[in-house]
């Protein structure tokens, strides 16, 4: 009776072995990818260290400078608005405290 137990007990460890080798050669496989990033306009792959996040196509480069332009007047509006808004609230507690 023990001589099946330790050849079960064999075969099991020489598959959970065989198992284990697998698993960590198609680990190196899957993880085999170089680091990179990706376009922000076309998505295609491009170097993790490029400044701007975009590939050197003339269309991702235009659009790439539009979006730039609307994105800087954007924060110029958003900024002015919010600086009226306050200053409305905040002028006239400001002219009251200084016209008394």
């Amino acid at each position: 009776m023990s001589s099946k137990f330790d050849a079960l007990k064999k075969s099991i460890a020489k598959t959970a072995e065989k198992a284990t080798s697998t698993v960590a050669k198609k680990a190196k496989k899957l993880t085999s990818v170089p680091p990179h990033r990706h376009c922000r306009m076309c998505q295609a792959a491009i170097n993790i260290k490029s400044e701007p996040p975009i590939c050197n196509s003339e269309e991702c480069t235009t659009e790439w400078e539009r979006e730039e332009r609307n994105r800087k007047q954007l924060k110029f509006w958003m900024t002015a608005f919010i600086a009226l808004f306050a200053f409305s609230f905040i002028g006239p507690l400001v002219w009251r405290l200084f016209a008394a």
